[in-house]
């Protein structure tokens, strides 16, 4: 399915531009978060811009969503409510040709494209004119947001138990996985001077430097004031008051399950959570698969085993 797709639509249809920022992340690894901080240091420094009011995801399309609305693929099913949003925002109005590539063609630059595809899976010449902003997260925390994002979210239908959810993503039986190839692959180009490569855990510890990092990379230029301003207005509590008034308007009325009064897309936003969540057992058996995967790289093991 991946590579049918892509060889259709993708590359057929998108040329990226120099002043493009990928936010690219494995799902639940911070990209909704990204996404708002790139977006408003390159369109809202100075926090008026009106499109500021709108949800993350129209402002910011997800050339990895098309796959989902892609009706060979996906049936449609799933997606009918972000669909009808999209099909209204197209110049062109057909699915079949890529709702969100033919938005982003149409969107000025500087573009904000999320993604959830792996390098392999991108043209090479993307990062000749592009910038990757990838950030990865401590698998077990993103384990446990990707269990409680698929089973709040009625359009999933999701039957499994957290244990389950947590296998699947071992044994890469669900979309976009394999996790740690993913990962390895940014962390390989993470010295290409187009390709910033971002812990979600330092983000969390020291949002200010991190920021100013972003800064540079970017070019944005912006002073410490404005970063400040950036901060306070991407920070976690900001984001969940803007973004519960948004998940209708995107998700459609079936978008978290009604049993659910706390669900939301924005559940926690901070880091560790997995020690509440996984038994002893089920820790030993995901620390043996993360010593696994990262023995023979340099890929920080405190940061994957979060201890």
């Amino acid at each position: 399915m991946w590579h049918h797709y892509l060889s259709r639509h993708l590359w057929a249809v998108l040329k990226f531009r120099s002043d493009d920022v990928m936010v690219m992340t494995f799902p639940k690894c911070g990209t909704t978060w990204m996404q708002e901080i790139v977006w408003t240091m390159l369109h809202n420094p100075n926090l008026d811009n009106p499109k500021g009011n709108e949800a993350i995801w129209f402002r910011s399309q997800d050339i990895s969503l098309d796959m989902h609305m892609d009706a060979e693929a996906m049936g449609g099913k799933l997606w009918n409510p972000i669909m009808e949003k999209f099909e209204k925002m197209c110049p062109g109005g057909r699915v079949e040709d890529g709702v969100s590539l033919q938005i982003l063609e149409a969107t000025a630059g500087p573009r904000v494209i999320k993604c959830h595809y792996p390098f392999s899976l991108l043209p090479p010449e993307m990062l000749q004119s592009a910038k990757v902003v990838y950030v990865t997260r401590n698998p077990k925390d993103m384990m446990v947001s990707f269990y409680w994002f698929w089973k709040d979210c009625s359009i999933f239908e999701y039957r499994g138990n957290f244990e389950n959810c947590v296998r699947q993503l071992m044994n890469g039986t669900t979309l976009f996985t394999p996790y740690w190839p993913h990962v390895k692959e940014a962390w390989q180009k993470r010295h290409d001077s187009n390709v910033k490569f971002v812990y979600y855990e330092d983000l969390k510890a020291d949002i200010m430097l991190e920021l100013r990092k972003l800064n540079e990379f970017l070019g944005t230029r912006l002073c410490e004031e404005k970063l400040e301003a950036v901060a306070q207005h991407t920070s976690f509590s900001s984001m969940k008051r803007k973004g519960d008034n948004h998940e209708k308007d995107f998700f459609g009325e079936t978008k978290f399950n009604k049993n659910e009064t706390k669900a939301s897309f924005y559940r926690k936003g901070t880091t560790g959570d997995w020690k509440h969540q996984f038994s002893p057992e089920l820790q030993e058996e995901v620390d043996s698969w993360i010593e696994e995967n990262v023995a023979g790289t340099d890929i920080c093991l405190k940061w994957a085993l979060g201890q």
